[in-house]
């Protein structure tokens, strides 16, 4: 993969850094993996994707028409966040041949580095969740890894929906374990860089793509933290509010776009809702005031 040039500091439109700039970052879960298991010995699972997953991954970055200056992808440190990352940029790169992409880079913001406690607790739950949905669907729970990756995936997705909402609820023994609110301001850190930061960095003129691959819990803290304001002016502030979680391989996108001098615009899109940010809340989260 080659790097993204720097532009002609010669241009007199390319002097000055931060204005006209556009950023559209595209914030994904990894694609389908080839086990539904979640948590494993209180750690995350290890589990790659599966070939389908890479194939609707590669179909999703040859979807997306290139900025002009080409895209770089950031993933955790799980394997399968890098397969996914892979696959996308593979897409995306055969449908739009001419522009650069540069090498993937681990953040330690989209890895799920939370507590043995936690995970431990919230495997639990999700293995009883589980066990009880199947045995509605009159399938033995031990059979689980005996099926197809689809139903595996069809089955634990249902099953972890309740638990992961208990916890962003706050009121639960989980949330005593790793709090809501400092994963938002977790990922409230990486998302400050994609724009305020990065933009003002960047040379006058530049527009790139920016590729985010993550897990579930990872970034439905920070959607549903207060920082999102639809068009009507409601403040999304449960998981509800948004339709539920992230699904394999959905995504949402935040764009940030500067004017001439330099000020940033920033919103999001999130099943074909436009939301505007909120940036009193983007700064207390950065700051560590909402913990």
């Amino acid at each position: 993969m080659s790097e993204i040039p720097n532009f002609n500091a010669e241009n007199e439109t390319l002097r000055k850094y931060g204005s006209d700039v556009k950023i559209r970052n595209y914030w994904n879960r990894h694609a389908q993996k080839q086990s539904g298991e979640v948590i494993v010995a209180g750690a995350l699972s290890k589990s790659s994707i599966s070939e389908q997953g890479a194939s609707k991954a590669k179909e999703l970055g040859g979807g997306i028409e290139a900025s002009q200056h080409g895209a770089k992808a950031y993933v955790s440190e799980s394997p399968r966040t890098r397969e996914t990352a892979e696959s996308i940029l593979n897409g995306y790169q055969e449908s739009n041949p001419d522009v650069p992409i540069r090498n993937i880079a681990i953040r330690e913001q989209l890895t799920l580095n939370f507590p043995k406690e936690f995970l431990e607790l919230y495997d639990k739950k999700f293995t009883e969740s589980r066990a009880k949905l199947m045995q509605e669907m009159g399938l033995d729970p031990d059979n689980f890894k005996s099926l197809p990756p689809d139903e595996q995936e069809k089955i634990a997705e249902k099953a972890e929906e309740p638990i992961l909402a208990e916890w962003l609820s706050g009121q639960t023994d989980l949330s005593q374990l790793q709090s809501p609110e400092m994963a938002a301001y977790n990922f409230a850190q990486l998302f400050n860089r994609r724009h305020n930061r990065m933009a003002s960095k960047l040379y006058s003129g530049s527009e790139i793509d920016l590729f985010h691959i993550s897990h579930r819990g990872i970034m439905e803290p920070f959607l549903t933290s207060g920082i999102l304001i639809d068009e009507e002016g409601q403040r999304v502030n449960n998981i509800d509010q948004l339709g539920g979680s992230l699904a394999i391989l959905e995504g949402w996108e935040s764009e940030v776009d500067t004017d001439s001098d330099g000020n940033a615009t920033i919103s999001v899109i999130l099943r074909n809702k436009r939301y505007s940010v909120d940036n009193d809340v983007l700064h207390q989260l950065v700051e560590g005031k909402n913990e």
